[in-house]
């Protein structure tokens, strides 16, 4: 059953929409647009529209998979060209240390190339992860070794052998830590 559109004599029939083709050509807007041709040259011209929106559709598929594939090439290029001055004062430090006459210059040096790394870093998120004298978290910290410590409580951090970070709230690398044993407790008397 088809539905009627009232005819309301103050307003102008609306337009259907036109639908052009990816070869721009318009699409027949109605039944008796497409009932005009004979039915073999209208088999044809169906044919032939959907050979070309399937074509357009390969292209397009194609087009955002090498775009995809450039995105996660190249993805890492921001961060690797702040990354490359880091590079050229540790080679400044490094020739500089070839002549240096004392070592505080070269530690002095060093540390600053350590400052640089660290802003660099928290440039882009990362963060450390402050271990020493907190409660050893499983999620955080990587169990090294216990030690004894009177006096500290047990599976408190002790020693970091390397720190952790942290991208946001992700992960990124463990702290390696050494935790306080469990106090010992004398044998019993025999």
């Amino acid at each position: 059953m088809k539905a009627k559109h009232s005819q309301n004599p103050g307003h102008p029939p609306a337009e259907e929409p036109k639908i052009v083709l990816p070869d721009g050509q318009p699409a027949p807007s109605t039944p008796q647009a497409a009932t005009k041709q004979d039915p073999a040259t209208e088999i044809a011209s169906l044919k032939d529209q959907l050979l070309r929106v399937r074509a357009d559709f390969e292209n397009s598929r194609k087009r955002l998979t090498r775009e995809k594939e450039d995105s996660l090439k190249y993805a890492n290029q921001s961060i690797l060209s702040d990354f490359l001055p880091l590079l050229d004062h540790l080679e400044l430090g490094l020739q500089a240390a070839a002549s240096a006459k004392d070592v505080a210059s070269v530690v002095s040096g060093l540390k600053l190339i350590q400052s640089q790394f660290e802003r660099f870093l928290t440039d882009h998120g990362v963060t450390p992860i402050d271990a020493i004298g907190k409660p050893f978290d499983p999620h955080l910290h990587e169990a090294l070794g216990q030690e004894p410590a009177p006096g500290k409580p047990e599976g408190t951090v002790l020693h970091q052998r390397r720190r952790g970070f942290k991208l946001g709230d992700r992960l990124l690398r463990p702290a390696s830590v050494v935790t306080v044993a469990p106090a010992q407790t004398a044998p019993p008397a025999a």
